[in-house]
């Protein structure tokens, strides 16, 4: 439910928050390279007051590398088979103005506007602890609540951070999002163009975040959108195995989001997929799951093919036994009659799955 831009996402300080048993605030007085512990002193509880005190003295086994005189943010948490046994630490190193950034940040239980409005003044903070901690938050957020709260987010500087080398490319995929969502109606074309450009940009490499800048791009040019990207990667041979992964996703999310783009034109753009080898099974699954009941002739005649593996042929085995026509289960005969063995352990890893 979360943005389907944003990957290999840590939790947020606040979503650590609220998985622990104890927040404070403290500074390192001194470390222990005997036993690793670290001696530190609490300057503010924000949670679990009843076992730890301000001024109160700890030693504590830290997941951090810490000095004396470093302030960290503590995160507590007592083991579930034994709360009164020894508590497991998780530290973040914080100056003043992280720190006063945590402090203020919105309750967890707070309106999830209010909370994002809070966060999208943060994005790209010169401080890179607050500018992945404010990203983090938009990137645990369900999509619909990012929609509904676009008008929170900063176009002119997504449209900038979209370009700038010095941004984390990891971080480009939400951007390309924002930018589309909270593109006001007199900017949309201007912004769809300015998008284009980007996708239309050569690269030699992955690109991570390109995802979403693709799926901000259908969201604003719609058919036109879909065109050029299937003529520029789905049913181009020779296009990047990447890149045609990020169409792929963004094809996926339009599917669930747009509302332009006809499904049955959607389909078509993933059914050029089948004659590649090496994404015929994400295909062939997509469209089982999108209904696409009329790419049964084509889906079928991937199932012979040399170039067809093991796991490709099952994915044409599951489109046949959950599409529900007759055509359906007249072609998995058939298949049986060729392949017998191949067909029995399709269905047979399929009714395990």
């Amino acid at each position: 439910v979360a943005c389907p831009f944003c990957t290999a996402l840590k939790p947020s300080l606040s979503q650590r928050g609220q998985r622990a048993d104890i927040v404070a605030l403290a500074e390192v007085e001194s470390t222990d390279q005997r036993d690793g512990q670290s001696h530190v002193r609490v300057h503010r509880v924000l949670k679990g007051k009843g076992r730890v005190g301000p001024q109160d003295a700890l030693a504590a086994r830290l997941d951090l590398a810490v000095s004396p005189g470093d302030l960290v943010l503590l995160f507590g948490r007592v083991a579930e088979a034994d709360p009164h046994g020894e508590l497991t630490w998780h530290a973040v190193g914080v100056d003043e103005t992280s720190d006063a950034y945590h402090a203020r940040s919105p309750a967890p239980q707070a309106p999830t506007d209010e909370r994002l409005r809070y966060f999208a003044r943060y994005l790209e903070h010169p401080d890179p602890l607050i500018a992945e901690d404010a990203y983090l938050e938009f990137g645990h957020t369900p999509f619909s609540d990012v929609a509904r709260a676009a008008d929170v987010l900063p176009s002119a500087n997504l449209r900038a951070w979209l370009v700038d080398p010095r941004v984390p490319q990891s971080r480009k995929g939400f951007y390309g999002l924002a930018i589309a969502l909270a593109a006001p109606a007199d900017e949309r074309v201007a912004t769809a163009d300015f998008l284009r450009g980007l996708v239309m940009e050569p690269a030699d490499d992955f690109r991570a975040g390109f995802d979403g800048i693709l799926g901000g791009y259908l969201l604003l040019a719609g058919p036109p959108g879909l065109d050029l990207i299937e003529s520029r990667y789905l049913a181009n041979p020779d296009s990047a195995d990447g890149d045609v992964r990020h169409a792929l996703t963004a094809l996926r999310f339009y599917r669930e989001f747009g509302r332009e783009i006809p499904p049955a034109r959607l389909c078509g753009a993933m059914a050029q997929l089948l004659v590649r080898p090496e994404f015929a099974e994400a295909a062939i699954t997509d469209l089982a799951r999108w209904t696409a009941w009329d790419m049964l002739a084509r889906v079928v005649e991937v199932y012979s093919r040399p170039t067809s593996d093991t796991r490709t042929r099952r994915a044409v085995v599951g489109y046949l036994l959950s599409c529900p026509s007759q055509n359906a289960r007249q072609a998995l005969a058939r298949l049986r009659a060729v392949d017998p063995k191949g067909v029995a352990a399709a269905e047979d890893v399929l009714s395990r799955t």
